[in-house]
């Protein structure tokens, strides 16, 4: 199973969206919450119980091409990481009109390569690609090339703290 997997905001829902539309049999990670049972609501938020998740999901269950979610990667085996610079980041996010303690958080764990890192824990095979300045189409073609094995994009390429530098404190508490 190959999960497309990020921090939210990222494009991971639009371009698994694309890829429906080319043919690809695609699931949500709450869908197959759900099957399992695992899956509660809290205030206005789903949330996956993943304890429950592991002690009970079998891909051999489950007939797709990929799995969408920022929690995906704990169910494959092969994954790739949407990144997008905490800039743009933070401007998808506004525009869907979320909260500031939201958007503080996701921007964190961006900044952060908290996804990344979690991902290179419990998946044999991770890429990473940067979706900043790319349309959903440019990035949904890379997905399907290195789903198909006709490329990669290793991890390791994306570094927003450098990058960032001197700038970090606009993004993280208190500056937005």
């Amino acid at each position: 199973m190959f999960a497309i997997t990020g921090t939210p905001g990222v494009g991971k829902t639009t371009v698994s969206e694309i890829l429906r539309r080319k043919g690809y049999r695609v699931i949500h990670i709450n869908e197959v919450a759900e099957y399992y049972g695992c899956l509660s609501r809290e205030g206005d938020e789903l949330v996956v119980d993943l304890d429950c998740l592991d002690g009970r999901f079998d891909p051999y269950e489950w007939e797709c091409d990929f799995v969408e979610g920022h929690l995906s990667h704990h169910i494959a085996d092969r994954c790739a990481v949407l990144r997008c610079h905490p800039a743009e980041l933070l401007e998808r996010m506004k525009g869907k009109g979320w909260d500031e303690d939201k958007i503080l958080e996701n921007l964190e764990a961006e900044i952060v390569d908290f996804i990344l890192v979690e991902s290179l824990e419990m998946c044999a095979e991770v890429h990473e690609i940067d979706t900043t300045g790319k349309t959903p189409h440019e990035v949904a073609r890379i997905v399907e090339s290195i789903y198909l094995r006709q490329t990669a994009s290793p991890p390791g390429n994306v570094d927003w703290i450098s990058e960032i530098g001197g700038e970090i404190d606009r993004f993280i508490r208190k500056r937005l």
